[in-house]
């Protein structure tokens, strides 16, 4: 039922979004080309306060619709990874070789010398982690007889007991707005909005 609900309202989304925001690289470019026209404009001669005012809030408006659309192009991203990211698709593959590239040792400098043969890498990489890690003072304290504070009972049904409404909110008012779209790319914003 709610997933059938999703969709229908996701169906009236794309027709308020296109109702109400149009093409918003268009919307950016048209402002821009009004802004740079009254720059050209008025370049050899001193601004009115009306056109002071009216190059203001062109600025303004510019700002706004460049905000909106690398909002939109971050979210159709999302949505592209999401939809292409986790299936067999060259898109899929391109972004895994990249990374896999990005994130490939080719060698390590030991004792002053390039060394690219896996075996001495690796043992390189072993020891260095064996000395990082390895435990010096064998000594150790001991607890025996001191005593902890332990929590009350009250303490320990709060911390056992079920999560409140006000909780929950506050913990997803507390997530930034943009993260973690689902499957569906509904994120935190649109949760909060409900």
């Amino acid at each position: 039922m709610l997933k059938e609900k999703i969709k229908r309202l996701k169906k009236r989304l794309k027709i308020w979004n296109r109702d109400q925001f149009g093409d918003t690289f268009k919307r950016y470019k048209k402002i821009e080309g009004k802004l740079n026209q009254m720059i050209v404009s008025t370049i050899h001669r001193q601004l009115s306060t009306q056109e002071v005012l009216i190059r203001k809030q062109l600025q303004e408006d510019l700002w706004v619709a460049a905000q909106s659309h690398e909002f939109l192009l971050r979210q159709k991203a999302r949505a592209r990874w999401v939809k292409e990211g986790d299936c067999n698709s060259r898109y899929f593959h391109l972004l895994v070789n990249a990374s896999r590239r990005d994130n490939t040792l080719q060698g390590l400098w030991i004792d002053g010398e390039r060394v690219e043969e896996p075996a001495r890498v690796k043992e390189a990489a072993r020891l260095f982690f064996l000395q990082r890690f390895q435990e010096e003072d064998h000594n150790r304290p001991h607890l025996d007889g001191i005593e902890f504070q332990s929590i009350d009972h009250h303490h320990n049904d709060m911390l056992t007991g079920r999560f409140l409404e006000e909780e929950v909110k506050e913990a997803v008012w507390g997530c930034g707005s943009e993260k973690s779209p689902g499957p569906d790319g509904i994120n935190f914003k649109f949760i909060k909005r409900l």
